[in-house]
């Protein structure tokens, strides 16, 4: 046997014994798109990342205007277009939105969901929100002219940031990026999760968008439901079990 032969053999073995051995991680899809949620940018999501790229998943944070739902999906849809093979979307919120439109694309292999909305076709954030009211209500907003709105700081505090610590939650509140108020109007032509795989993590505390809101579009969309006790700001609040949940997805899709 010559000496390349003898490499390739040993190197195959070598391989087989690696991926047979416990605690060697395989996830069939490595590469992770994070979507944040209205009134946020992309750093809602640095410790989750940093979570993930510890374990060499290749994660991008999509950054989005918040202007319009239709330019949020055309955001984020270039970054799915930038992506080399299958990937996961996971969207916090509002990101649910834009998730469930991008998601019908091919190399979309699941989607997870983070105190999110999880519409079906011809329906809007705003409409489920009304199905099932929470402390987030019109008062709580300054609304301007051209149609962007930011959330009182002590709503912020209170309604949307509670598990926060109070530092961390005063910095979200007077960092936060206007989001127009049509992105809550915006009815969804698409249900990805019609079609592919999910994964919902409900925030049994928030009072933004009701934990029963959630369970309840989970279980039409028959996710994978996992529970975490906090509010809504789970990326920020309990970052190692949001994580965990996407590895989980990430192992589990083809």
């Amino acid at each position: 046997m010559d000496t390349l032969q003898t490499l390739l053999i040993s190197g195959a073995v070598a391989i087989g014994a690696a991926a047979g051995q416990p605690g060697v991680a395989r996830a069939d899809v490595t590469k992770i798109v994070l979507v944040h949620g209205a009134n946020v940018d992309g750093s809602t999501w640095r410790d989750v990342y940093d979570n993930l790229t510890a374990d060499d998943y290749k994660v991008t944070v999509a950054q989005m205007p918040l202007t319009s739902t239709e330019d949020d999906i055309a955001a984020v849809q270039r970054i799915v277009d930038i992506q080399d093979g299958p990937m996961l979307l996971v969207g916090h919120s509002y990101g649910g939105v834009v998730i469930s439109e991008i998601g019908v694309d091919p190399d979309v292999s699941g989607l997870v969901y983070v105190a999110a909305f999880l519409p079906d076709a011809g329906e809007s954030g705003g409409s489920l929100l009304a199905s099932m009211p929470t402390e987030f209500t019109p008062d709580k907003l300054t609304v301007f002219e051209d149609g962007h709105y930011l959330i009182h700081e002590e709503a912020f505090l209170s309604v949307v940031g509670n598990g926060l610590s109070e530092d961390d939650a005063i910095y979200v509140a007077r960092s936060q990026a206007a989001s127009n108020s049509a992105i809550l109007e915006y009815r969804t032509r698409s249900a990805a999760w019609t079609e592919k795989p999910s994964w919902s993590i409900i925030a049994t505390l928030d009072r933004t968008i009701a934990p029963d809101l959630q369970r309840q579009m989970s279980q039409r969309a028959g996710s994978t439901v996992v529970d975490v006790e906090n509010g809504h700001m789970l990326p920020m609040t309990n970052p190692a079990e949001v994580a965990n949940v996407i590895r989980q997805a990430a192992e589990a899709v083809e």
